[in-house]
């Protein structure tokens, strides 16, 4: 009996850590597990790398032959300058000033040179106009002639892009003005009805091979190059329209993008403003234990701003919530007392990177 005991026991011992197990020790480890997965993974690379079979090192290499008649995309550095663009972009935010706009400038150019390159891909797809395939280095040049007879292959379409293109539009204009909000809805409904109309394409098509036995692919359709074109001029328009540009007006009382010196003006307790943006000043004085006003002068012209007051954090419990409207105007809001002893902040409902401190005295 004392050895079966005893067995029991050692048998407990060994169970009671998967039973009930000691969290505390195991979340130490966790950084162990993750060190012994990495190194677990880039063991298989090297494993398989190490059967990959005899390295090309120093062998003349071939050159690429591509079959009559198949189109396939030539190399791109647009990927890349995107890339680089991009790193450029968010670097350059920390620095602000002509640095941010000359990022910002070349990102849209490499965007561009991209969109340049996908519409002459697709029109090349899409028209089967005639382009030169290079086969081998004596062969002529032949125009793409589609997928081989008995294949469906769906033709190639800009839809997803435009789509994309259109939510961007519409969540932008959520934030900075109606117009381009509805501009955005706009694009996107029309190119998920264009969309749509392409998939329901595709379905027939795909019946009747299934009825018939003949398969026939869709034509593609050219690039939307005249919508395209009417979008952008909207979207510039607009945005000419807002900063003043366009239509003779004054978007800002600092058309030199400076900022506007904030005057205090009325009956109210604070004066606070908003340009490029960002409120005028970091933090703000107010009474403590009793009711304020705060006249808040919005200059970012068609941009909507207001100012909400929260506790200790920007997402905090909300205190108070002003009135969010666009610029150029401005509101007075009858602020609540604030309590003794508590840390209270002020922030821009939609642009949450307007952010400031309160002080109580």
């Amino acid at each position: 009996m004392e050895f079966l005991r005893s067995l029991l026991e050692w048998v407990v011992s060994l169970l009671g850590p998967f039973v009930a197990p000691d969290w505390s020790a195991l979340i130490k480890l966790i950084p162990l597990g993750v060190l012994l997965l990495v190194v677990a993974f880039y063991g298989w690379v090297f494993w398989r790398f190490r059967r990959a079979g005899p390295r090309r090192i120093g062998m003349p290499t071939r050159k690429p032959q591509v079959p009559s008649g198949i189109h396939l995309p030539g190399p791109s550095l647009a990927p890349f300058l995107i890339s680089a663009a991009s790193a450029a972009l968010f670097f350059s935010v920390a620095l602000g000033g002509p640095a941010l706009a000359v990022a910002g400038i070349l990102f849209v150019l490499s965007l561009v040179a991209w969109g340049r390159e996908a519409v002459r891909e697709y029109d090349t797809l899409g028209a089967g106009s005639a382009m030169a395939l290079r086969v081998d280095d004596a062969a002529a040049t032949t125009a793409p002639s589609g997928p081989p007879e008995g294949v469906h292959l769906p033709p190639p379409s800009l839809l997803p892009l435009l789509v994309s293109a259109g939510s961007a539009v519409m969540l932008f204009g959520v934030a900075v003005g109606l117009e381009f909000a509805l501009l955005g809805t706009l694009m996107t409904a029309l190119a998920l009805i264009g969309w749509l109309l392409d998939a329901g394409r595709e379905y027939r098509a795909t019946a009747e091979a299934d009825a018939t036995g003949h398969l026939v692919n869709p034509t593609p359709r050219k690039t939307p190059t005249i919508a395209i074109a009417l979008f952008s001029l909207l979207f510039v328009f607009f945005a000419g329209s807002q900063a003043g540009i366009i239509g003779g007006g004054e978007a800002s009382p600092s058309p030199s993008g400076e900022p506007t010196a904030c005057a205090e003006g009325g009956d109210a307790t604070i004066t606070m403003c908003a340009e490029l943006v960002a409120f005028n000043s970091e933090s703000i004085t107010v009474p403590v234990g009793a009711p304020f006003t705060i006249r808040f002068v919005n200059y970012d012209a068609g941009i909507p701003h207001n100012v909400a007051i929260h506790e200790d954090t920007g997402t905090g419990p909300e205190v108070y919530l002003g009135e969010i409207f666009n610029g150029v105007d401005e509101r007075t809001y009858d602020v609540p007392a604030l309590t003794a002893g508590k840390t209270y902040v002020y922030i821009c409902t939609v642009h949450p990177n307007m952010l400031g401190t309160i002080i109580l005295q």
